[in-house]
């Protein structure tokens, strides 16, 4: 079956359109520029809403592409939640980014612990407010190593009510050997998904979780219609888009 191409470009002015509440999930293997797109969409669903609270979370204790797009998208760096009142001269900042500073000293579980509050702190706010979009860009390492696939959990089943809109980047959907995997929810939940290529058929048998569209078609468009390109040095790759208001497939370029 032939699915529809466009550029990327083409696609984010005028065909991703965003609503309050919907949840979004980026999925495919590290490095193919997942976190490039779902930034570009967020700039799209910002524009769109900007009456939305958005608030990024970053779990990792360096990423120079956060700070980048963090710049970019005009977000204000946080380190703790709540952030601190605005003073009546200052302009609301677009967004926030909630980047908690890390501490080695203390060993891993107890800096995971650490860290993992002052999300929780976030996305238990961003639920309860509602009118919100929470990004987790990398959410394995929030659900499983931090704890907080039950938080994903309720934005996956009962956010969409009150506009309260997550966003996942998940690299392995297929989970490890005994480290457990990101709640199924972020396969059947989302709106809108994005999907890259991906060689490995056990992460790929995930797809058939999403619901609404044919798993078959999904697993051989990923596996085999899905271009990689070489960017500056960065292996990229095109990705199937589902729109699970239609359903709607199309594959967004470079």
């Amino acid at each position: 079956m032939s699915t529809l191409r466009l550029p990327r470009n083409e696609f984010l002015e005028d065909y991703f359109s965003y609503d309050a509440g919907q949840h979004v999930s980026f999925i495919e293997p590290t490095q193919q520029g997942k976190t490039y797109l779902l930034h570009q969409c967020l700039d799209r669903a910002m524009a769109q809403n900007p009456h939305l609270q958005t608030v990024s979370l970053m779990p990792k204790p360096r990423d120079p592409a956060t700070v980048y797009w963090a710049n970019q998208l005009g977000l204000k760096e946080v380190h703790a939640w709540p952030p601190r009142p605005q003073w009546p001269w200052q302009n609301k900042p677009r967004g926030y980014l909630l980047w908690p500073q890390h501490n080695r000293a203390v060993g891993p579980t107890a800096n995971r612990t650490m860290v993992a509050g002052q999300f929780r702190a976030a996305m238990n706010e961003q639920y309860w407010k509602g009118d919100s979009i929470t990004v987790c860009d990398d959410v394995y390492i929030m659900a499983v190593l931090m704890g907080l696939n039950p938080e994903c959990e309720e934005f996956w089943t009962a956010g969409g009510g009150g506009g309260a809109g997550l966003w996942s980047a998940n690299q392995k959907p297929s989970g490890t050997l005994g480290g457990g995997s990101v709640s199924s929810f972020s396969y059947n939940a989302p709106t809108h998904l994005f999907l890259g290529h991906d060689p490995d058929s056990r992460n790929r048998q995930r797809f058939g979780e999403i619901g609404g569209v044919d798993p078959d078609e999904v697993t051989d468009i990923t596996k085999n219609q899905l271009q990689m390109h070489s960017i500056d040095g960065h292996t990229v790759s095109d990705k199937l888009y589902i729109d699970k208001r239609g359903p709607y497939t199309c594959i967004v370029g470079i």
